[in-house]
């Protein structure tokens, strides 16, 4: 009787202790479809304004930085996403021309190839009608190809969408 409680014990704490498998669609995917996109892309020419964007792993590879930029009015627009693991989420920390800072939790969907991103912390928001991003969604077309998909929410409604296809620049 003492050894079966025995081995019931070492048998408990050695499944405790197995790390499993990433399931399909976690963060760890997620981060490893955005880190795909490493590398310089170009709106495709149904924009109106062309705007480009420059991706590069850093942090030891634990994490992806995305660089926007856009000429707009004259003016140029430059912006930064951070995109990282916390725990087993993927998540993303944008830096807006609108001097505020969404963070944002992703849900990959592997068969749709759709990261969807929702608010759900906000710094330098200055009251909760101020506009800011507020959901994200990008579609992994193909490796030369995404959309991006994000909504600009203001007096607590969505105000508008900004929709993009980028083409990756060779």
């Amino acid at each position: 009787m003492l050894m079966k409680a025995l081995g019931l014990l070492i048998l408990s704490i050695a499944l405790m202790t197995v790390k499993t498998a990433a399931a399909p669609g976690g963060g760890a995917e997620a981060l490893e479809k955005l880190k795909s996109l490493v590398g310089h892309w170009e709106t495709d020419k149904t924009n109106m304004n062309r705007a480009t964007l420059d991706l590069e792993m850093t942090s030891g590879g634990t994490a992806v930085l995305e660089k926007f930029h856009m000429i707009d009015d004259g003016k140029p627009v430059e912006m930064i996403t951070l995109y990282y693991l916390d725990g087993e989420d993927v998540k993303l920390t944008h830096y807006c021309m609108a001097g505020n800072q969404p963070t944002m939790r992703g849900t990959y969907a592997p068969d749709s190839r759709t990261l969807k991103f929702e608010l759900v912390s906000i710094s330098n928001l200055k009251n909760a009608d101020a506009g800011h991003m507020h959901h994200a969604t990008y579609t992994f077309l193909d490796n030369d190809h995404f959309k991006t998909t994000w909504t600009f929410r203001k007096d607590q409604k969505d105000a508008f969408t900004e929709d993009v296809i980028y083409v990756r620049v060779k």
